[in-house]
């Protein structure tokens, strides 16, 4: 039984009140009241209204709606459907330009989405949200696998078949990969954002690992730090599908199905040796997809769709392409101030021993982040176990002990130049023992904190000139002035000579 019968049944037969009537059948009490006074109006019993159809009883009680619904003048749905596909065109503005020009009939805009909506239905389109040209690409791996074949033994590898669909137009990119890893999947957006020539508003993939690392109903979906940072290059934001809802991303499911039967079906008895073979034949078989003529787009291609509604409104690419980086996130700096990247210790300042840090790690670079600022920047190194240490990163014993080394000290002395330098020559060449010459050398270099470089210079002139080959012997004439002295040979002579005396033999007391 129709609402309307149901209606007019509890107001003649039974004795109920408005409210009650209404809470009964789901209607304003109001309404039921002005359908009371109407029925009353027209004196109408049950046994006439019982016997009418839908339509007539609609037309007996509502004279004033049946009337008008005659006199509405229809507009041509086919370009209302078309306009609707455009960015930031709406009902609302279609039905102000439909009422625009008429002087009578002009349908209500609540009659106008009434009647686009049956319009819809008897095309057979489905009631879906209106995809805005340029604003979504949908992205998906296919459930359904191609392989490559190994040329020399002949087995058989499944690898990935990636889908990015464009919202408005449907116009499909398909390209293979090794995995579903970050990798892959960075480099499966970049040749697509390259194939569609453009940049959309959103990226709406699936909840793979590769884009979002964690989904929860607080925070919503975490987004892998390496997708992000490519979203951002690209100057374009991601929206992943919520998890088991698929109408979420009803075109890349359509391509999806439709990359396994127009492609893989097709390719089916073929075999590829290798990704770049495999690709190639998938490509020439997207473009024959894109340019067939589509059902219910009033004869038009995927490709004639995107030049008219998805390409204009895409972004242009950046000049730069984005160069791929992995992200370890929350890596606790150890007492040592370095951090592991694949077995490999990166030092960062001293000061963040115990934070956590996050590590960008390029092909050729391996940089530290510590709430959002870099703090440090080294080259990546493959040599499991090793450091790589700045000294800008040591506190200062640490810096100095790194310092007093052999190639340091040797490089320190040789750098100072003149009598110092020939007399750690001396020094070696006396000693021929390379730890004695290094003790030397930190003794030099404490001696020349302690009195400065130029007296220390002068010592060792007067230490070289009079033969003395020990630190000791610097250090005395350092305390003693000696170096200061104008005359270095006499005073040299004259300290070396033995005074006369009568305890001193002469050598004739040995012949």
């Amino acid at each position: 039984m129709n609402p309307l019968k149901d209606l007019c049944r509890c107001l003649l037969r039974t004795d109920l009140t408005d409210r009650q009537v209404g809470q009964k059948l789901n209607r304003s009490p109001t309404t039921v009241g002005r359908y009371r006074k109407r029925l009353r109006a027209l004196s109408q019993s049950w046994d006439d209204i019982e016997s009418m159809d839908e339509v007539a009883l609609a037309r007996r009680l509502n004279p004033g709606k049946s009337s008008a619904k005659k006199l509405l003048v229809e507009p041509d749905w086919s370009y209302v459907h078309a306009e609707l596909q455009r960015r930031g065109m709406t009902i609302t503005l279609l039905h102000e330009e439909y009422a625009l020009g008429l002087e009578a009939g002009a349908m209500s805009e609540t009659e106008f989405r009434r009647r686009y909506r049956r319009y819809a239905r008897k095309r057979g389109l489905v009631m879906r949200q209106v995809r805005v040209p340029g604003q979504q690409l949908f992205l998906d791996f296919s459930g359904v696998r191609p392989s490559i074949t190994d040329q020399m033994t002949g087995a058989t590898t499944p690898v990935e078949l990636f889908v990015a669909v464009m919202g408005a137009s449907r116009k499909t990119f398909v390209y293979a990969v090794a995995s579903q890893k970050s990798v892959d999947w960075i480099a499966c957006n970049a040749k697509a954002l390259e194939f569609f020539a453009g940049v959309p508003t959103y990226l709406v993939p699936d909840n793979l690992k590769a884009a979002v690392t964690s989904v929860s109903g607080q925070d919503g979906a975490l987004l892998n730090m390496t997708y992000a940072e490519f979203a951002a290059h690209y100057d374009t934001m991601v929206l992943p599908a919520r998890p088991r809802k698929p109408k979420d991303k009803a075109p890349v499911e359509i391509g999806v199905q439709l990359a396994q039967r127009w492609i893989l079906a097709r390719l089916r008895n073929r075999v590829f040796f290798s990704l770049e073979e495999l690709n190639r034949a998938i490509a020439e078989l997207v473009d024959r997809m894109n340019l067939r003529p589509m059902r219910g787009s009033g004869g038009k291609s995927r490709q004639q769709l995107f030049e008219e509604l998805d390409g204009p409104a895409l972004r242009p690419c950046p000049q730069m392409p984005y160069e791929y980086a992995e992200w370890k996130l929350k890596v606790p700096v150890g007492q040592d101030y370095h951090v592991p990247w694949q077995g490999h210790f990166y030092s960062v300042p001293h000061t963040l021993v115990g934070a956590k840090v996050n590590l960008k790690v390029t092909r050729e670079a391996v940089a530290v982040f510590h709430r959002d600022k870099r703090v440090a920047m080294h080259p990546r190194s493959g040599e499991v176990g090793g450091c790589s240490t700045s000294p800008e990163h040591q506190p200062p014993a640490h810096r100095a002990y790194a310092q007093d080394t052999p190639d340091v000290l040797m490089t320190w002395a040789r750098q100072q130049g003149g009598a110092l330098h020939k007399f750690v020559q001396r020094h070696s060449a006396t000693h021929r023992r390379p730890a004695l010459t290094l003790q030397a050398c930190r003794g030099l270099q404490r001696l020349a904190r302690e009195h400065g470089i130029e007296r220390l210079q002068a010592a060792c002139d007067r230490a070289v000139r009079i033969q003395a080959n020990s630190v000791s012997s610097v250090k005395s004439i350092l305390v003693r002035h000696l170096d200061r002295s104008a005359s270095c040979d006499d005073s040299a002579s004259n300290d070396d000579a033995p005074q006369a005396h009568e305890n001193v033999r002469g050598a004739n007391y040995y012949s």
